[in-house]
């Protein structure tokens, strides 16, 4: 499109709601969608970057995102959005994902936002397209709206996953997979302790040795050189000493900070309403319990990797970057240099689960690449993907409720120390509420995970609503079901539980959340300490995509029982002790249950994402289905450690 076209696009269609008000007239438009079109569509005032579309002479459409490719589908999702609205076929659709030098900043992909946020970006990007060609078409102004949901020919069916044969054949390209001609390969030498200040090393035991600070690293002609000269590498450090893993509670509270009040922020730290204070003064039945968690990795199945290229003061890095315009924006910072100078290309990653958001290893590899005047390969091994990355955080949360005879609650008093305010908002029907997060100091390094907090959240809040329930004799789901009005919330549960057969179930337990706006439950059974099955109920608003949502539930299923059962890091007072796949305890083949899933389509509502909202409500399940087998209250994850 041409620049002057461009301009009054952009000034025309920045309003509130993001429609296109665009108009031309025919002789412009004809000049505008020839050969090679470049659509640049404008969301919102609030969202000035857009979406852009490119549309080749052969019919097919190229779309540019700043979301990228971690295997939970928005590759497939976003060609659904396009082929939507634009009336094409998906196989005429192409994306391009991560590029920095290419694509908007659609944000980092995270928080399961690609689809309450990109996908309705894109499909508004593709109707504005759409009413071009079609007042191109009629001469005269269009203005077609979204396509209904009731209408539906691509969003809402199984699309199956784009490039999927060449996932389950091993042709995909990873990031670690990606070679660059000339390149050196790059090691780092790591202190013998978690938290460590380099004081001294001998420059003449390796050769490509490069120091920045308490960086220190080789670079070499390949990656066996690189970890042979690393190792041979003598330094002294001084090791900061770990607090002891058994007092972590109590670390926690010793450093732990009041509660941020302010609520203009993704995920406060403080809602309150009530009196509660009085009210648990008052009341004549109080109950309280303290849970706890432990720090877990994220342990991807392909390991961060990064190559990095200077030329003419100017940086270009391809890796598996989650976020990359943050990535952009950290190494910038690092090096100095405008975010102009700096390309990422974020490459099909492996597995993130919150893990590769920063540009640690990205950092490590051009600091090398700058020192080497080479292009500089770094991978990390396993182990440093457990021991030099952050993990997800550890925490401690205290809980005191009052209930009324007939089992309604009154009063809800809820203290999360170190683990994050994600997840924090009680959604049961409390009339006196205060749910508050403390920061604190960790020993270790750490940082988002799926789900962030609320997984820890919501196991603290089910667990408690299960022991409430049994001090009141009364069956967990009637429990909740009384102390609950949200119609979508009851549902999820209702339908879940007659899935399941809740009825006649033994050694079972059942969990519920409401979270990013889904409403979710899990209907769990085992075997002593076996998870052999499990029911999952989902509304998530509208479906856009069923057999890539149910994958999404299912591994996110999955990867909660890690979490739930075994999965921990173990450190003493220097360093993480069990940093390798045979000393840490991951989800096998054999420990996969039966899993059901119910998907409830609400085309009325607006969709939400489904990355992380899954893995809250397994642990809470599973530890009550542990007490429905032996009567025994777990109150710490993970429940079988």
């Amino acid at each position: 499109m041409p620049n002057d076209l461009r301009r009054r696009y952009r000034d025309e269609t920045e309003s509130p709601r993001g429609e296109a008000t665009f108009t031309l007239d025919r002789r412009e438009l004809f000049g505008a969608l020839g050969a090679g079109v470049l659509f640049t569509y404008h969301a919102s005032a609030q969202d000035p970057a857009g979406t852009r579309l490119h549309f080749a002479d052969d019919g097919s459409v190229t779309l540019l995102t700043g979301k990228v490719e971690m295997g939970q589908g928005p590759r497939t999702l976003l060609t659904q959005a396009v082929a939507e609205e634009l009336r094409i076929d998906p196989a005429r659709v192409t994306l391009i994902m991560g590029d920095t030098a290419q694509v908007p900043d659609d944000g980092g992909t995270w928080a399961s936002l690609t689809t309450p946020q990109t996908v309705p970006v894109v499909r508004k990007a593709a109707a504005a397209a759409r009413k071009l060609r079609l007042a191109a078409a009629s001469n005269a102004l269009i203005e077609p709206p979204l396509t209904e949901p009731a209408n539906w020919k691509v969003l809402g069916t199984s699309l199956p996953p784009v490039g999927g044969r060449d996932i389950v054949t091993g042709a995909r390209q990873y990031a670690c997979d990606r070679r660059h001609e000339g390149a050196l390969h790059g090691a780092v030498v790591r202190p013998p302790g978690h938290r460590a200040k380099l004081q001294s090393f001998d420059a003449q035991s390796a050769p490509g040795l490069i120091r920045d600070g308490d960086f220190l690293g080789v670079v070499a002609p390949t990656p066996t050189a690189a970890l042979q000269a690393a190792r041979q590498v003598k330094a002294q450090w001084t090791i900061e000493p770990l607090p002891d893993s058994a007092a972590l509670a109590a670390h926690f509270r010793k450093t732990a900070q009041p509660p941020d009040p302010n609520p203009n922020v993704r995920y406060p730290a403080l809602f309150q309403h009530g009196d509660v204070t009085a009210t648990l003064a008052s009341a004549a039945r109080r109950h309280e319990a303290t849970y706890s968690l432990q720090p877990i990795a994220h342990f991807p199945l392909e390991p961060r990797s990064a190559i990095a290229e200077w030329n003419d003061g100017k940086l270009t890095v391809w890796s598996g970057a989650q976020a990359p315009f943050l990535v952009r924006r950290q190494l910038a910072q690092a090096f100095g240099i405008d975010e102009a100078a700096v390309r990422v290309v974020a490459i099909n990653i492996g597995g993130a689960f919150g893990g590769k958001q920063n540009g640690e290893c990205e950092i490590e590899a051009d600091r090398r690449a700058k020192a080497a005047g080479r292009a500089v390969k770094l991978q990390w091994s396993r182990e440093e993907e457990s021991t030099v990355a952050y993990s997800r955080p550890a925490g401690v949360i205290d809980v005191r409720t009052a209930t009324a005879p007939n089992g309604k609650i009154l009063a809800w008093d809820f203290h999360n120390y170190n683990s994050g305010p994600s997840g924090l908002r009680c959604h049961y029907d409390i009339p006196h509420m205060l749910c508050a997060h403390h920061r604190a100091q960790s020993p270790l390094r750490q940082g988002s995970y799926r789900s962030l907090a609320a997984a820890a959240n919501t196991f603290a809040r089910e667990a408690h609503i299960d022991e409430l329930a049994a001090l009141h004799t009364t069956d967990p789901l009637e429990y909740r079901l009384r102390n609950l009005s949200d119609t979508r919330t009851r549902e999820v549960l209702e339908r879940g539980a007659e899935r399941f057969g809740w009825a006649k179930a033994k050694n079972s337990g059942l969990a519920c959340n409401l979270e990013k706006d889904a409403r979710l439950a899990l209907f769990a059974e085992m075997d002593g300490p076996r998870v052999v099955r499990v029911v999952a109920a989902f509304d998530p608003g509208a479906v856009l995509n069923p057999d890539s949502l149910r994958h999404q539930i299912m591994g996110a299923t999955i990867q909660g029982i890690g979490g739930a059962l075994f999965e921990r890091l173990l450190w003493d007072r220097q360093a993480i002790t069990n940093g390798r796949f045979s000393r840490y305890r991951v989800p096998r083949f054999s420990d996969t249950p039966t899993i059901d899933i119910l998907l409830i389509d609400r085309r009325d509502i607006p969709p939400t994402g489904a990355g992380e909202a899954p893995i809250t409500i397994v642990a809470p399940a599973l530890a009550a289905a542990l007490f429905a087998q032996d009567g025994k209250r777990r109150r710490s994850l993970p429940l079988l450690a």
